[in-house]
């Protein structure tokens, strides 16, 4: 079984090189690691040079933002299953392995893992998806096999984030996944559609990656600027596309992707300068309104493992007053 694993980078410098030690560190052998450069500067590409190994492939590209390097990957990816790393994160030396264990055992086409925080006074902590995963575990133990319906809305409620998962490369077509390439906050797209197309979901318990949270990083959730006005677009085009597919109908995972929208959502909201945030809630107003009401009705078949979804459903009551 070959995995792609797909890292993008953009000035990177020097700290990709414990990321792509991680990856070819892995006790599994059958991958190829696809870094896709996206414009980076001289320093990046010097240290990419100096990588012989024929399991990398690096593939510069015109600066062209997150979602294209990654949707060129997954054009180029020949492995049967597909991962993501940021190259400034690292993967356990394990985490292949037990993805392909698993996929032996059980053929699922997705695969939901845990991993590790390090935050910048070198805090080693679980990643935010360690409640949902300990809820899932917990409602498995009570009920035995749990129908695919379920195990998809609690895959819902894991953090939309690009680490935490494997996808069969007949996801990726069956589902034609890509990530939106006009739109920031791309991930929560991602996951949720790749969710929806998925036949078979399994969950592992070992940490597969460490997601370093630097001062200094440069990423979108350091930011206040007008850039997290995307997330309304993103979040309208989620809905609307979930609306129009058949698991639309699943209330628990309808309700599960609701309140991660919502969360990141009023998140935005609450990070943007005071200057913005009329026109943030006109906007998230009029898109909320054309949605199916469905959505907005979360009942108790959603997995609610942070425990907001009655803050979140007076967030848009209070949106929509």
């Amino acid at each position: 079984m070959k995995f792609s694993c797909i890292m993008t980078t953009f000035n990177d410098g020097a700290l990709i090189r414990q990321s792509i030690h991680s990856i070819l560190n892995q006790t599994h052998a059958d991958f190829e690691l696809l870094v896709i450069d996206d414009g980076s500067s001289n320093d990046t590409k010097t240290i990419l040079a100096d990588f012989d190994d024929p399991r990398i492939q690096v593939i510069p590209q015109a600066n062209d933002g997150l979602s294209s390097a990654r949707n060129r990957g997954l054009h180029l990816a020949r492995g049967d299953y597909i991962c993501f790393i940021d190259a400034d994160d690292t993967r356990a030396p394990w985490s292949f392995a037990d993805a392909a264990r698993t996929i032996d055992e059980t053929g699922a086409d997705l695969i939901l893992v845990n991993g590790a925080m390090i935050q910048q006074r070198a805090q080693i902590q679980p990643f935010m998806d360690q409640p949902t995963y300990q809820g899932v575990m917990r409602e498995k133990h009570g009920s035995g096999d749990m129908p695919l319906a379920a195990l998809k809305a609690w895959a819902a409620a894991y953090e939309p984030q690009s680490a935490n998962k494997f996808i069969s490369r007949d996801i990726i077509q069956r589902g034609q996944l890509r990530f939106p390439n006009d739109h920031f906050f791309e991930d929560i797209l991602f996951h949720n559609m790749a969710i929806a197309h998925a036949n078979r979901i399994e969950f592992l318990q070992s940490d597969s990656f460490t997601y370093f949270q630097r001062q200094y990083r440069n990423q979108l959730t350091g930011s206040n600027g007008q850039i997290r006005f995307d997330i309304i677009g993103t979040a309208g085009v989620l809905f609307q596309l979930f609306e129009a597919h058949r698991d639309f109908h699943n209330a628990g995972q309808r309700g599960a992707l609701t309140l991660g929208a919502l969360r990141l959502l009023r998140w935005c909201e609450g990070q943007i300068s005071h200057y913005h945030r009329d026109a943030y809630r006109t906007a998230l107003r009029e898109m909320l309104r054309s949605i199916h009401s469905l959505f907005f009705v979360i009942d108790k078949s959603t997995p609610d493992p942070r425990g907001d979804r009655d803050d979140l459903s007076a967030y848009v009551k209070q949106v929509l007053a």
